[in-house]
């Protein structure tokens, strides 16, 4: 009897304390689900923010923000955190061939440019895309695996002072792209973006005259304004927010000012400011942009002297020092001439040539580029359609046929 009232004492303890276990665990339960509304938000406005970092590849930097609030953290936060793991775990070594695309400035008014579809043109037909070209490309290049990196991070000096290409890990099925814009002055007249300004709240907007002589400000009138917008959208389509390279001239100035003012130029320093942070880099692209004597087979190193001097006293206060030397006409200079542009600091040089490979010197290394503008469209349409968008989607139906 004894033994008997002993086992059900022990039941009845044992059922009790299991009773309290589930108490407990049911009142941790009501707890988390009544976890007050402040903490949700925060943790759900921490998770949408790494989310963008993960997708713009900041993988350590979105870790760093979803453990930046021990109170925070939990399972949704440590399951993306693992998910994050796993991508840099996944990344793999890209070894084909780094492709750079250029472009000049947006053509927004294609109808007051070209009003005769029937006559073949030269010109703005030739050298430029338009705007509405450019907004059916970029989708093209993401969903090719596209991804627009720095160049600075694929060229550098090992530990013996020589230039290397640096190794690039990427998501599989990625690859890296280039982009540069050439010539951005603003001085083509009505068709194009008259200015560059930054806005009251202090973000890029272009000043555009209208064919009608209207005076309007959008945010879409060039390539930076519509690549930083595609961007913001699609965090995957830059590498760490990297966008592009500008290549810029100094006898015109830039983006509109004509640099000749303290006031020009401070306006045109804070476009600059802005462009930088926003991931775009400037490169030389002469002073001069002058064929004759400077950028081509009759080119004399005392011309590229001039030039590059004349450059770096006007444009390296407005744009910073850069290393990244652009050729004008897309020439490769030779012999004393490319000398000039080494001892100036330039050890990226980018020419014009589709099939160039990159090469790499002791002293810089030498990129090809390949433009996408009106001429490139029709006599390089079969690469252009292999190797970055579909031709026939992206020419545009107002684009007059090529005079040569």
């Amino acid at each position: 009897m004894k033994k008997l009232i002993r086992t059900c004492l022990i039941s009845l303890l044992m059922f009790a304390m299991v009773s309290c276990t589930i108490s407990d665990n049911e009142i941790n339960k009501q707890l988390a689900d009544q976890e007050p509304d402040e903490l949700a938000g925060k943790r759900i406005e921490i998770l949408e923010q790494s989310r963008a970092l993960f997708r713009g590849y900041f993988y350590e930097e979105a870790i760093v923000r979803l453990n930046a609030d021990e109170t925070l953290i939990n399972h949704e936060t440590k399951s993306l955190e693992e998910e994050i793991n796993q991508a840099i775990n996944s990344l793999v070594l890209f070894e084909g061939e780094i492709k750079h695309i250029f472009s000049h400035s947006l053509i927004l008014y294609p109808e007051h440019l070209f009003r005769d579809l029937d006559v073949p043109t030269g010109g703005y037909n030739e050298g430029f895309i338009f705007q509405r070209e450019l907004i059916k490309i970029l989708p093209q290049l993401l969903e090719r695996g596209y991804v627009l990196y720095n160049i600075n991070d694929v060229f550098g000096r090992d530990e013996n002072g020589r230039m290397t290409q640096k190794d690039i890990y990427l998501p599989p099925g990625k690859r890296p792209l280039i982009l540069s814009i050439d010539d951005p002055t603003y001085h083509y007249g009505v068709g194009f973006s008259n200015r560059m300004i930054l806005d009251e709240y202090g973000e890029l907007a272009t000043e555009v005259i209208t064919p009608s002589g209207e005076t309007i400000i959008t945010y879409d009138g060039d390539v930076e304004l519509v690549v930083d917008s595609f961007v913001r959208e699609h965090p995957e389509f830059s590498f760490r927010g990297h966008k592009g390279i500008i290549a810029s001239t100094g006898f015109m100035g830039i983006f509109g000012y004509d640099l000749k003012t303290e006031e020009s130029q401070n306006t045109a320093i804070g476009v600059v400011e802005k462009l930088k942070s926003n991931g775009w880099l400037f490169a030389n692209h002469s002073h001069t942009h002058n064929r004759i004597g400077y950028w081509g087979p009759d080119s004399k190193p005392a011309n590229i002297r001039s030039d590059v001097k004349r450059w770096r006293e006007k444009m390296e206060p407005i744009l910073g020092q850069t290393n990244i030397f652009i050729a004008p006409f897309g020439y490769t200079l030779r012999g004393e001439g490319m000398q000039v542009i080494i001892d100036n600091g330039y050890d990226v040089y980018c020419n014009v040539d589709f099939t160039q490979k990159i090469t790499m010197y002791p002293s810089y290394a030498l990129m090809g580029r390949i433009e996408i503008g009106g001429y490139a469209l029709v006599r390089w349409h079969k690469t252009l359609t292999q190797d970055f968008f579909d031709v026939v989607i992206v020419k545009d139906q107002h684009r007059p046929p090529i005079l040569r």
